[in-house]
């Protein structure tokens, strides 16, 4: 029996890089929404460590939470968009921060790992509570693998002593276990906390798709591409568009919909930001039934334009997750484990991961890809089993938060 807390509780999130990733959002308005829930009278006094804080302040305004620029990891890509400090200033605030924080929870999905060349620093905060025998806990993270054995180390030596580790899918379990050799009794299989995010009302979510012409009885598919991919594979970008708008014009053309392109991630880096590469897929098609979803959305806008789709497509996993836990069936083109691992788990035993998965270096490189793709996807059986699944991942997801909650508590 989780025990009742009488006191609010000052948390403290990391893992946060910015909300102009409306999976980045999803993941700290859900986690927050959810303290809010469990805790005491209006929720917890709740602080997100970002690189962006006054565009994560708008965002997650609705939630109360106070963002502040990270004062442990300070990203030379947004550096426009945070406060210029000094060392000694960055160190102040650090223990200003500590000096009223009863539990740090990191987030972040995939930031553990060699992919992003971030993990370690994004540990400093980690390190730093547990030297001061704060609580600290990781949860639905997805991690490695790691190239370097340095960075393994350093991930170890902070999972060891977290008081609540949570993976949000088997591969990164198995890794952890497995391959780190990480006690199994330190980590526990979760879900990813995006699958608690509500979604825009039905109303909310008509006005979204009015200006594409949708009606909200209209049929559609969505398609979600990354801007970024191409940075952690071998792909030219001009290949990976091609290959995007073969794939959308032959929906188009098989499933007799119209696809509505689904920029998730609205980043001030021309590099990451999908809206480019929405626009391109959208002109290159030339027909009026593949279309960019416009306007500043949330991730919860999102989320009731994904759930109401007949089938998604998706190179963010955060879009796939939004999909999915609104009862849409989705499929992904990745380029890491986290993403045939999240959508394994979801999915169960039932589903073949390579039905529901494809390589984003296959995908663009091999013609068959797309027609297996187009043609071969059971929406129906996807969508039967993803309801009868969801309830166990949405309680895994749940299970975190009233662990977190013993925490606190205790």
């Amino acid at each position: 029996m989780i025990p009742e807390r009488s006191a609010v509780s000052n948390v403290l999130i990391t893992g946060i890089t910015s909300c102009e990733s409306r999976g980045v959002e999803a993941l700290a308005r859900s986690i927050i929404e959810q303290l809010n829930t469990e805790g005491p009278g209006g929720g917890d006094n709740v602080t997100v460590l970002t690189q962006t804080p006054v565009l994560d302040a708008e965002s997650l305004a609705p939630t109360s939470a106070r963002c502040v620029a990270d004062p442990f990891v300070v990203s030379r890509s947004w550096q426009q968009m945070r406060p210029q400090e000094s060392p000694a200033e960055l160190a102040e605030r650090r223990e200003q921060l500590f000096a009223q924080t009863d539990l740090v929870i990191a987030t972040g999905g995939d930031l553990h790992t060699s992919d992003y060349g971030v993990s370690t620093p994004y540990l400093r905060v980690l390190t730093a509570a547990q030297q001061r025998d704060i609580p600290t806990a990781m949860i639905g993270q997805s991690v490695g693998p790691f190239d370097d054995p340095a960075d393994a180390e350093a991930w170890l030596a902070v999972a060891s002593r977290c008081d609540l580790l949570t993976v949000r899918e088997s591969v990164s379990l198995n890794y952890l276990v497995g391959k780190l050799g990480l006690p199994e009794h330190r980590v526990r299989l979760s879900s990813d906390p995006a699958f608690l995010l509500p979604a825009a009302t039905g109303e909310r979510t008509a006005a979204v798709l009015g200006p594409l012409g949708l009606a909200p009885e209209d049929p559609y598919l969505c398609l979600a591409p990354s801007q970024g991919i191409t940075r952690f594979s071998t792909l030219e970008e001009s290949q990976h568009a091609a290959a995007l708008t073969r794939l959308a014009t032959s929906l188009v053309r098989t499933r007799k919909m119209p696809v509505v392109l689904v920029p998730h991630c609205h980043d001030s880096r021309p590099h990451n930001d999908d809206r480019i590469l929405a626009a391109r897929i959208a002109e290159a098609a030339g027909m009026p039934e593949v279309m960019a979803l416009p306007g500043a959305l949330t991730a919860s806008d999102y989320k009731g334009v994904l759930s109401q789709a007949e089938l998604v497509i998706s190179e963010r996993l955060h879009a796939a997750i939004g999909a999915l836990s609104g009862g849409a069936p989705a499929i992904a083109i990745g380029h890491s484990h986290k993403f045939n691992g999240v959508l394994a788990e979801t999915y169960g035993h039932t589903v073949d991961v390579d039905g529901i998965h494809a390589d984003v270096r296959a995908f663009a490189q091999n013609a068959t890809v797309i027609g297996r793709i187009v043609n071969d996807t059971d929406a129906t059986v996807l969508r039967t089993t993803l309801r009868q699944r969801l309830p166990l991942i949405a309680d895994r997801a749940r299970s975190d938060f009233a662990q977190i909650n013993k925490l606190l508590g205790a």
